[in-house]
């Protein structure tokens, strides 16, 4: 019983983050412009974006399986796969969620060790966060010449980006860097672990470092990497092609689509149901550096992100359908 009260307040928590920066995002927008961006949209490229989403799902349970894969444990593609979808759709619900709830059914219906599941999906999160990484890094080199001239051009955002160019800002960082390896050294060592977020703090790096060497348990390893690139690659091509369906940014270039995507990514990040408000907050902002207006940044971050989550709730009830289908390994 009191499980069930935590879970339905972490729904409401959670839900009411979303209203929150949703409503901060969209006071003073005019839904009628939705209507209007609905009726010129190019269904083409909506029903290829989404086709992409599925594909990128479809690559994800072949990756996952291939850590979940051992001579003593077989998993189902069917039973990954559904467990995928119905994870994405837990998400919705309570962020984090559905990385638990995805473990769960694979340990269920395939009879694994949920801690070795478990193991496995904090491995797949770390390679994720280091290919996201990457893509920002690429995103930023390619789009710097933008985004200097956006700061340049918006004096407010000059006067407070001028910190980050002074070496009070570097000297700064730099003393950040060296006392955060001092800090690591000591609680690898031990010194603090009376202090109980210290261990969890530890517990974090530990799985985040094995994460990173698991790869070298792979049969696969390269094939693994290809996997991991190409599923990014899939949310990314997602983002460009919305593109062509916007009649207003279908001019827009394929820099920009990656610059929009990372955005948008970390967006997701925040803790409301599907990244509701943040993501919106993220592509609206982004789409101002390319001179978008927001009446139709906004309309494109609205209907996007909804498109996004119809698919998610769609595909999340069909597994959850489908799932009891299936007999469990005995």
């Amino acid at each position: 019983m009191k499980q069930k009260i935590k879970n339905i307040l972490k729904v409401f928590v959670f839900a009411s983050i979303g209203i929150i920066l949703f409503y901060l995002v969209y006071k003073d927008f005019d839904f009628n412009l939705i209507i209007k961006e609905i009726s010129v949209l190019n269904w083409f490229w909506i029903i290829l974006m989404l086709l992409i989403g599925l594909i990128s799902h479809i690559a994800r349970t072949i990756r996952w399986q291939m850590m979940l894969d051992d001579e003593k444990y077989k998993s189902r593609f069917s039973i990954t796969f559904l467990a995928i979808l119905n994870g994405y759709f837990a998400n919705i619900a309570i962020p984090r969620l559905g990385e638990v709830t995805r473990c769960a059914i694979v340990s269920k219906y395939d009879k694994m060790s949920f801690s070795k599941v478990l193991g496995t999906m904090v491995s797949e999160r770390v390679i994720d966060v280091v290919v996201l990484l990457l893509f920002t890094i690429l995103a930023v080199s390619l789009q710097y010449p933008q985004l200097l001239s956006f700061v340049e051009s918006t004096p407010g955002l000059a006067k407070n980006m001028k910190f980050l160019i002074s070496p009070y800002f570097w000297i700064f960082l730099i003393f950040i860097f060296f006392a955060a390896i001092l800090f690591f050294y000591f609680l690898i060592k031990g010194r603090f672990n009376r202090y109980s977020i210290a261990l969890k703090v530890l517990k974090f790096f530990k799985g985040f470092w094995s994460g990173i060497i698991s790869l070298k348990n792979l049969k696969r390893p390269i094939y693994y990497v290809f996997l991991s690139l190409f599923i990014w690659a899939c949310y990314f091509l997602m983002m460009y092609v919305g593109f062509f369906a916007f009649p207003g940014l279908s001019h827009l270039s394929i820099e920009a689509a990656l610059f929009l995507f990372v955005a948008g990514s970390f967006g997701m990040v925040a803790p409301a149901p599907n990244g509701m408000g943040a993501y919106h907050f993220m592509i609206i902002q982004s789409l101002t550096i390319y001179g978008i207006e927001y009446s139709s940044a906004a309309s494109f971050a609205f209907i996007y992100h909804t498109i996004m989550t119809i698919e998610l709730i769609l595909l999340g009830l069909i597994s959850f359908i489908l799932l009891p289908l299936f007999k469990e390994k005995k």
